[in-house]
């Protein structure tokens, strides 16, 4: 077997770019690898050491088929992932979507990729909606009423850019490209969401998520009496910093909001600030989904599945790199969290592959939040 770049290797990230993007593969060797670009912008693949070894291996993206074997449904992922060039979140969702919507993963992970994506486009509906009413009140000093129909027919809105032709001139662009800037800027923020709305959507829902999941594990840290105990509050403090980290991310990502005329006037300007806040929220919760998934699904079973469970999620722990985290109290403390080391989906007292972790994994990645 050839490991292009080596194996077992120290993998310690400093940058989000570096850790990479959760893969939603089906292969028990791969769950929640992660893709990257390398010195030379090509797609590779970082799998944890499944050897006994610490660290991880690096494989070049287009070697990924030759080593492993994989399922109909990874390949075709590969390859989507491969075809689209990209390791960002969003992108690599995406992707991920697409090839459930295929059925190759079975009928229930392409019923959920279908609801999903319904549920995306309601999300980005409701966003552009509060979006657009709450940036319009304070530009023409609650002069403009909007309704859901005005974003759902032609006439509506043509009614809303008849209505914008004076707010355009004044910020010294025409009504049309100030259309399209409302649209653009709702469709950045749509899996965040606007605050206070009666729906939270995807990205607000893992971040209020990973905040609960801290204080489940600490709670299920005091009954258990296993070195997996160990592991669950190591968990609880990553899952804390890292709720606290993405709260104040998705704070500032619509902040702007407050001061539509000035983000709409400067608009290259502004959106390339906006752009780098909302991508770092996104590499924040990435990975988060399939743990918040996962443990879900344990809560219910018996206490060595919970315990298997703590293990697994351990092992795939998206920890926020160190520059990423430069300046944030308790840095320094929650990557000590992280320094025992388990091995992929075995079992957490035997050490042996645990066959039924396996099916459960699987059977998760077939969900959503």
């Amino acid at each position: 077997m050839n490991f292009p770049k080596g194996a077992g290797h120290q993998f310690q990230p400093t940058k989000f770019e570096e850790r990479g993007t959760a893969v939603a593969f089906t292969t028990p060797a791969l769950s929640q690898a992660r893709v990257r670009m390398d010195s030379r912008d090509q797609l590779e693949l970082t799998v944890s050491a499944f050897s006994g070894v610490k660290g991880n291996y690096v494989i070049r993206w287009k070697d990924v088929p030759e080593i492993f074997s994989l399922t109909m449904h990874d390949r075709a992922l590969q390859e989507a992932i491969f075809a689209g060039n990209s390791c960002l979140p969003p992108d690599v969702r995406r992707a991920t979507l697409e090839t459930a919507k295929t059925g190759l993963a079975g009928p229930e992970a392409q019923r959920s990729a279908e609801e999903t994506i319904t549920e995306d486009e309601n999300e980005l509906l409701l966003t552009r909606f509060y979006l657009f009413k709450s940036a319009l009140e304070k530009l023409s000093d609650g002069q403009m009423n909007l309704h859901v129909s005005d974003f759902t027919a032609s006439s509506g809105r043509e009614r809303i850019k008849s209505g914008l032709a004076d707010i355009a001139k004044r910020l010294g662009t025409n009504a049309n490209e100030l259309y399209a800037r409302l649209e653009q800027w709702g469709q950045m923020i749509a899996p965040l969401g606007m605050p206070g709305t009666q729906k939270d959507c995807r990205v607000r829902r893992l971040v209020n998520g990973i905040g609960e999941l801290s204080d489940n594990l600490n709670q299920w840290s005091m009954t258990d009496k296993s070195e997996a105990a160990d592991l669950a509050r190591g968990i609880a403090k990553v899952a804390a910093f890292t709720q606290d980290f993405a709260a104040d991310l998705a704070v500032a990502a619509v902040r702007p909001v407050e001061y539509a005329e000035r983000v709409l006037a400067n608009w290259e300007k502004a959106t390339a600030s906006l752009q780098k806040d909302i991508e770092r929220l996104y590499w924040t919760v990435d990975g988060w989904e399939f743990i918040l998934l996962l443990w879900k699904d344990a809560q219910d079973r018996d206490r060595d599945d919970q315990r298997a469970a703590v293990t697994e999620i351990y092992r795939v722990l998206p920890i926020i790199p160190e520059k990423e985290a430069l300046n944030r109290p308790n840095a320094q403390a929650m990557q000590e969290n992280t320094r025992m080391q388990v091995r992929a989906l075995e079992g957490w007292n035997s050490g042996s592959l645990d066959i039924e972790m396996v099916r459960r994994v699987e059977n998760v990645k077939r969900r959503r939040i």
